[in-house]
């Protein structure tokens, strides 16, 4: 997709009067010849809206189980995961955990990397 708005734009004003820093376009255009950094760019978008709607999804689950306080804890203790495993293994707990306060440590210790 950048290779071509790039190749698009270079035609349409590479060579014209309208936009007299053609050769910052092509240095551009070269810079977009290898996607790589425009692919991982995607990915992390995705990775990020991914694991939010994973931390969204979770303190809802949480708040409908044990309380909307327990939800706001969770919600809390996930700000700024992004590590799918881990929110997956807190997804189990939701279904293991008897309280809310057993969720919580639990889920504390999972996200401290000791479990």
């Amino acid at each position: 997709l950048a290779d071509l708005l790039m190749r698009m734009l270079y035609r349409r004003f590479a060579d014209s009067d309208q936009y007299p820093q053609g050769d910052h376009l092509r240095k551009a255009l070269r810079y977009m010849e290898e996607p790589t950094m425009l692919e991982e760019a995607i990915t992390e978008w995705r990775q990020a809206a991914l694991a939010e709607g994973e931390r969204t999804l979770l303190r809802r689950m949480a708040a409908r189980r044990f309380g909307a306080s327990a939800g706001d804890a969770l919600d809390a203790l996930l700000a700024g995961e992004a590590d799918a495993e881990r929110l997956a293994v807190l997804g189990d707990l939701m279904v293991d955990c008897e309280s809310a306060e057993e969720l919580l440590r639990q889920g504390r210790s999972v996200l401290a990397g000791e479990g």
